[in-house]
């Protein structure tokens, strides 16, 4: 009987706690962030200009190994991405929703490889992410 009661106990704190996780993991991602509100541009060329000139940012602070910088410049491109995606004529928006998402999990993928330290894997998560860039930024051309 102690035993069943002990694996219900442990259950249950495992539900109630594993139900906080997302609010810590949020609260943490607005305390993270603080300070960097982003204005976004109103046109598609502001939009672009400010696109690339987060990716520059982006490659030169994974170039100079300050990869506990590195989400601010990937999450900076996505938001942009997002947005600019709202603008793509219907005729481009399979692609463009799709470039989207990618860059998306490559900026989640980037945020993961810089926060462990992990400078080869940022890098080669960088590669990915400007790929893909590439291919969003060859729609508005």
């Amino acid at each position: 009987m102690k035993l069943k009661n002990l694996i219900l106990t442990s259950g249950l704190c495992a539900v109630f706690g594993l139900a906080t996780l997302p609010a810590v993991f949020a609260e943490d991602a607005d305390n993270d962030m603080k300070g960097m509100e982003m204005k976004m541009p109103d046109t598609v060329e502001g939009l672009l200009a400010a696109i690339q000139k987060h990716d520059t940012e982006l490659k030169e602070t994974v170039a100079s190994k300050k990869l506990a910088d590195v989400h601010h410049h990937a999450f900076a491109v996505r938001d942009l991405a997002k947005t600019l995606g709202a603008k793509a004529p219907a005729d481009k928006k399979a692609r463009v929703d799709g470039a989207v998402a990618n860059i998306s999990k490559l900026a989640d993928a980037l945020d993961a490889s810089g926060d462990a330290g992990d400078q080869a894997k940022t890098e080669a998560n960088l590669k990915q992410f400007d790929a893909v860039l590439g291919q969003l930024l060859a729609q508005f051309k």
